[in-house]
């Protein structure tokens, strides 16, 4: 089964930050705000979804991340979780790339293709509280293929149907 959703603690010092910094950061992803208690909580939707990433003021005081320090460096006191956000385009996750950064994330990959897997282009970057967040389109072959399969049976379907309906109509 899918994951329904995620939710990250800020901590009630940073909850302002935080939500701040996901607003700027996946609004590139058509992200939008589902709900929202002022202090507490924020759901966050993309475009014909439900609310699947929410930031709640729980847990502790985390110290933020420090800019003049390296993603590694950073990571050695702060990293705490990876999210990664599943996009439609190479574009998106260049979007998503250049929003963090303007918003404050740390760099911990530039887009480009990964080794993971033929098709696997990916942003990495660290939140506020070091968190890793990831925007990745995943489009091999093979997927193209499942995806182009229903449009090419159908339109073999057609042209079944018109060849035996020219036919028997003859």
């Amino acid at each position: 089964m899918p994951i329904n959703h995620v939710s990250l603690p800020t901590g009630p010092r940073n909850f302002v930050l935080m939500r701040d910094f996901y607003l700027a950061v996946l609004q590139p992803l058509g992200f939008k705000i589902y709900k929202q208690l002022d202090g507490h909580f924020i759901g966050m939707q993309p475009k014909h979804a439900g609310p699947d990433f929410w930031l709640h003021c729980g847990g502790q005081d985390f110290d933020p991340v420090d800019p003049e320090l390296s993603a590694k460096e950073n990571l050695k006191t702060r990293g705490r979780s990876h999210v990664a956000f599943d996009v439609g385009s190479r574009t998106e996750v260049d979007e998503f790339y250049a929003a963090a950064l303007k918003g404050g994330g740390v760099c911990n990959g530039a887009p480009g293709d990964r080794s993971y897997a033929k098709g696997y282009y990916a942003a990495f970057v660290l939140d506020p509280l070091g968190n890793n967040i990831e925007a990745v389109h995943f489009n091999p072959v093979w997927l193209r293929a499942v995806k182009a399969a229903p449009s090419i049976l159908m339109l073999a379907l057609g042209v079944a149907v018109g060849h035996f309906g020219v036919g028997y109509f003859a």
